[in-house]
Parts: structure tokens; sequence; C-alpha cells
């Protein structure tokens, strides 16, 4: 995962605090990073580590039906002064098992981008 952004969020012009929300199925919900923000100034970029993930669940499958797994996933910019802001949001469709896919995710005028590495493997039990 790697987030970048060319555009000031905040109103001093400091830093942009951003964090990630993922929506899944049912009550299952994720935010990263779990407490705190990513802290970014215009022209920076973040990039995680390759052991971080944003989402990771264990879907039991049967063989020769296909599965799909629906997942939304939205950046936003964190204000102390008003109410947090959506800078993105896109729901993504996995099917199972899939090839590694990289997406990105990214707000209308482009100012700020998240690209995100989906992977969906088959493990057995």
């Amino acid at each position: 995962m790697s987030l970048k952004t060319l555009k000031d969020y905040d109103i001093m012009g400091w830093r942009g605090e951003f964090y990630f929300k993922v929506d899944g199925p049912k009550t299952f919900k994720a935010r990263w990073p779990d407490k705190g923000t990513i802290k970014l100034q215009k022209n920076q970029e973040f990039t995680s580590r390759a052991d971080m993930s944003l989402w990771s669940q264990f879907k039991t499958v049967r063989v020769g039906k296909p599965a799909i797994q629906k997942i939304k996933v939205i950046l936003r910019e964190r204000d102390h002064l008003k109410k947090d802001e959506t800078v993105a949001e896109q729901e993504f469709e996995i099917k199972l098992p899939s090839k590694t896919q990289y997406v990105i995710l990214q707000d209308e005028k482009e100012n700020t981008k998240a690209k995100l590495r989906i992977q969906a493997t088959r493990t057995r039990y």
C-alpha cells in the first residue's frame, strides 16, 4: 500500500491526517491504522511495509462454486475542528481465489491517491 497527496488538507497548511476504513460483509469492519493517523504534507508519499494489511478474512468456498467478496474501502482525512472528510471511497469485488491485483483509490480531482494490493489466495485446512 502507498498513499500520496498533492493537496494541503489542513487549514493552517501543515499536514493532512489520513486513515482508512474498510467495510466488509455484515459486522466485519476495520480501521487502519488502528490508532492515530498517517500524517502527510503536500507532495509527500507514505509507503507501508510489505506485511501491513488493511483487511484480512478467511472464507470457506466449496470446490467448483464461484465466490465473490465485496469490500468497501474509504480514505478519510481527520480534522479536529470539523467532521472527518471522506476523501475517496470505492467498492471492490474480489473473486475468490484470484491472482494478486493492484488497484488505485483516488479522489475526484486526483489530488490524493492510494495504491492498494488485493490478494485472495487459496489455503487448505
